[in-house]
């Protein structure tokens, strides 16, 4: 409901097309951060609701493309791009700019993470291997005493 009051906005504030214009930016496919940033083009992205309410669900949080990362900055930066103040001006866009700003947080936690937790996995399989030599091992001893 909220994304169609959003639609139907004539001329929204900067504020509320900054969010869209970000929006536009983080969900570029393959990196192609487009130009067109504009109302017009928020619209056309926002078209079917249920399809663009998909989109930002099943949106690959994981994977975001550098030059995204680069052109989102601008407006993470920006004093106005904050949730409290964009919901004076719509709640959709609100949730929105929370949507944005969550998932670049996600993002950069998560390139943080991701390595140490693969560090880990590869630990657990060498500490496994090893442990699994040390059972083979006092096997052998423990057979060899008992002969």
């Amino acid at each position: 409901n909220n994304l169609t009051e959003l639609k139907s906005f004539g001329s929204p504030p900067s504020a509320v097309t900054n969010v869209t214009a970000a929006v536009l930016v983080l969900t570029a496919v393959g990196g192609k951060v487009p130009k067109d940033r504009s109302w017009k083009s928020a619209k056309v992205m926002m078209a079917k609701v249920d399809g663009f309410l998909d989109s930002l669900i099943n949106f690959k949080k994981e994977n975001i493309h550098e030059n995204c990362l680069r052109a989102i900055q601008p407006y993470l930066h920006d004093p106005e791009f904050n949730p409290d103040f964009i919901a004076s001006k719509s709640l959709a866009a609100a949730g929105l700019c929370s949507w944005v700003v969550n998932i670049v947080k996600f993002y950069e936690v998560y390139c943080d993470v991701e390595p140490k937790r693969q560090a880990l996995n590869k630990a657990n399989a060498e500490l496994a291997a090893a442990q699994e030599k040390l059972a083979v091992i006092k096997a052998k001893i423990s057979v060899s005493r008992k002969k």
